[in-house]
């Protein structure tokens, strides 16, 4: 079940002193509602109800969805809060993040049915393209949705506010799939990282096999 915290919160701007509802856990099978707020990306949105003072309240909390059998932990740059993997959570794919953006991609993805650490494998190599493509060395992409036969990623380009948007066939996934089972790769213990780090690590292994 989902586990609020009521905080008081004392606004930087005007001296109010107010509630702040946190949430230590979140399950939307039980409130969709906090599964919204997680993919408008807003779970973490304060605004001051006397001056109107706007601040992201960044905190650690775990997404379970137990339906679906996963669990994430997301951990905001800054925290290290570390969960114990227990029996009852064991089976569960297990996941570690650091905002919100990542959390909603794993969502979109588990929703979606994919595989995350394939399809990391395939917004890594569709990255290196377009870096190529806008001359730039970093950018961030997120899986988006499926399109047809198409894997739609939002790619957020140096100094620009709004995405643009870039497809790779369904087959590219399926090379990326074959590439785990060549490898037989299993998640480590505990909570991974599912990034362009592990994606380039497992390449380089299939390629020197």
């Amino acid at each position: 079940m989902s586990t609020q915290l009521v905080k008081d919160i004392v606004c930087p701007q005007c001296g109010e002193s107010q509630k702040y509802n946190m949430y230590a856990s979140i399950n939307p099978s039980e409130n969709p509602e906090l599964k919204d707020l997680v993919l408008d990306e807003t779970l973490f949105d304060w605004r001051c109800q006397r001056c109107n003072y706007f601040a992201a309240m960044a905190y650690p909390f775990i997404y379970s969805d137990p339906t679906a059998g996963y669990i994430v932990c997301c951990n905001p740059v800054g925290t290290n809060d570390r969960v114990e993997v227990t029996s009852s959570i064991k089976d569960f794919v297990r996941r570690s993040v650091k905002n919100l953006a990542e959390l909603k991609e794993k969502i979109l993805i588990f929703d979606s049915s994919f595989d995350d650490v394939a399809l990391e494998i395939v917004k890594n190599a569709l990255c290196e393209i377009i870096k190529k493509t806008y001359k730039v060395n970093s950018l961030h992409a997120y899986f988006s949705r499926i399109n047809k036969d198409e894997i739609e990623f939002a790619i957020f380009l140096p100094k620009k506010t709004d995405p643009v948007y870039h497809s790779t066939k369904k087959d590219v996934y399926k090379q990326s799939q074959e590439v785990l089972r060549v490898l037989d790769y299993v998640d480590a213990k505990g909570f991974i990282k599912v990034n362009s780090k592990l994606a380039r690590k497992l390449v380089e292994d299939y390629e020197n096999l």
